[in-house]
């Protein structure tokens, strides 16, 4: 088995704290931006450990455990832990909301993907495929904020 990492970056013109209220404290409910969601719910309070139960089109009932939460830091990480893409055992998404002042910021992500041993032999599609599947939602996320006017 070997891992595959994808990082996305893209820039937002907001503040960094308004960004993190939408992306961070709105953890629960990215289906009203980002796509491939349906619908969001926590299985508890936001906080490291939650699980977050997706329902999408493409995957069914995606279960994902909240690994990291950052407030401070406005950073946080989650887990898939059932119902994974094809060909990955493991998928771990980071993502940062980095200020870069003057009312701009930078939503920053890293993903890291545990391929199965039938997946290397696709590994470049693979990272082509996840990649644009990370920049269609950092771009969702940016467009979204840019959208609200915030």
């Amino acid at each position: 088995m070997s891992e595959m990492t994808i990082t996305t970056a893209v820039e937002i013109h907001t503040r960094a704290a308004e960004a993190w209220t939408l992306f961070g404290e709105g953890f629960a409910n990215w289906a009203s931006w980002a796509p491939g969601i349906e619908t969001s719910k926590l299985e508890g309070e936001l906080a490291e450990g939650v699980i977050r139960v997706n329902e999408t089109a493409s995957l069914g009932t995606v279960r994902q455990t909240l690994a990291r939460f950052d407030r401070d830091g406005r950073a946080l990480a989650y887990e898939m832990t059932s119902n994974l893409p094809p060909f990955f055992s493991k998928v771990r998404n980071d993502w940062h909301i980095v200020d870069l002042g003057e009312g701009r910021c930078r939503l920053q992500g890293e993903a890291l993907f545990h391929l199965t041993e039938q997946a290397e032999p696709m590994r470049d599609k693979l990272q082509g495929k996840m990649g644009m599947t990370l920049e269609v939602f950092a771009n969702a996320f940016r467009d979204t904020v840019h959208a609200a006017g915030a």
